[in-house]
């Protein structure tokens, strides 16, 4: 059996993941990635031609309209070519060789998103961004926008970061890279641009609490580590990063992959328990804005789950599913020193 087929394999044996939450079909997803991949195809992003075909065809922008179930059909569109862009700028940045270069592309990036007008670089996807960016501060409140602005800038300021141990061939420790893929998985931009997909602004006060940002990072964190599962296969058959907590895991305690694997599983079960705890706490006493935007957070929890099923970009088994916790789940928090902290909000 060649590397490539065991790894695929050890995806394929998978318990079940503790989703709690049931899957949503947006009435106009076909429709809304239809345009979104239309406009992507004449995009000029330098890209191998087997990587975009797999890309126009994977069907990824249901991922957002299908977590926003009170999404504006327009809204969404304009998401999901951020969504297909995204996906392709993020292959770019882990096909590139200079961190000069990386570093170069995500500072033009960050000052295109503060002022869409402003392109500093040849960057051949900068254009393109810049134009999405103009849109969504187009349909976003002021603060929507700020907020998306500094989720995404997150993610920007962890992609030289993850390059650096991807040219070194270095996997980080465990506590370093869950936070890497927190903020270069692109997951907190992308749960803030549902609110705006969404036309609905939770207050301030709520959203910047402990507790709920606590609970953005928690979803945040298992949408990365769906797909962390689910690029064993493509991280195989492309030499993509080397970070993701497979990789750590099996680095750091020295575990085989099957291993790594079902640590992964109870780690993102421990984490599942503890969203839906945090989100019912959240909601008891939350305005109808926060209490919409925890349900979508978790609709996106399980749409990533269904838009990764047999996609042809990572060619993995579908994940399975179950709506009830392991009963041998353990409720304490993760001996991981970096998100330790989210187990402090619960009441």
């Amino acid at each position: 059996m060649m590397p490539e087929q065991r790894r695929t394999q050890a995806v394929s044996e998978l318990p079940a993941l503790y989703c709690p939450f049931p899957s949503f079909v947006h009435p106009q997803a076909d429709r809304i990635d239809k345009k979104a991949s239309e406009w992507m195809s004449s995009c000029p992003i330098p890209q191998d031609p087997d990587d975009r075909r797999l890309l126009l065809r994977s069907g990824l922008s249901r991922l957002l309209s299908n977590s926003c179930a009170r999404g504006n059909a327009d809204r969404l569109e304009v998401g999901s070519k951020w969504i297909y862009l995204g996906f392709s700028y993020d292959d770019w940045f882990e096909s590139h060789t200079s961190l000069d270069g990386i570093v170069n592309a995500v500072c033009a990036m960050q000052r295109a998103q503060e002022a869409p007008g402003s392109v500093l670089s040849d960057v051949p996807f900068l254009p393109a961004f810049a134009e999405i960016m103009g849109d969504l501060r187009g349909i976003a409140t002021p603060t929507q926008y700020k907020r998306f602005t500094y989720q995404h800038l997150s993610y920007l300021h962890a992609i030289p970061w993850e390059a650096s141990y991807r040219l070194r061939r270095e996997v980080p420790d465990l506590n370093t890279d869950v936070i890497l893929r927190l903020n270069a998985g692109a997951n907190l931009p992308f749960l803030a641009i549902m609110e705006i997909c969404n036309g609905e602004e939770v207050p301030s006060a709520e959203f910047n609490h402990p507790t709920c940002q606590a609970a953005v990072e928690v979803a945040a964190l298992l949408l990365s580590w769906v797909n962390d599962l689910c690029s064993i296969s493509k991280d195989s058959r492309d030499g993509g990063g080397r970070g993701g907590i497979v990789n750590s895991l099996q680095r750091e305690r020295r575990y085989s992959l099957e291993e790594a694997v079902m640590e992964t599983i109870s780690v993102w079960n421990r984490s599942m328990f503890l969203f839906k705890k945090l989100s019912v706490q959240l909601a008891t006493h939350g305005s109808p804005h926060l209490r919409r935007f925890l349900d979508d957070c978790g609709a996106s929890i399980r749409a990533i789950i269904d838009v990764h099923a047999e996609n042809p970009r990572y060619d993995s088994p579908a994940l399975s599913v179950t709506a009830d916790p392991p009963a041998d789940l353990d409720p304490s928090p993760l001996n991981i020193p970096s998100i330790s902290w989210w187990w402090q909000q619960l009441a």
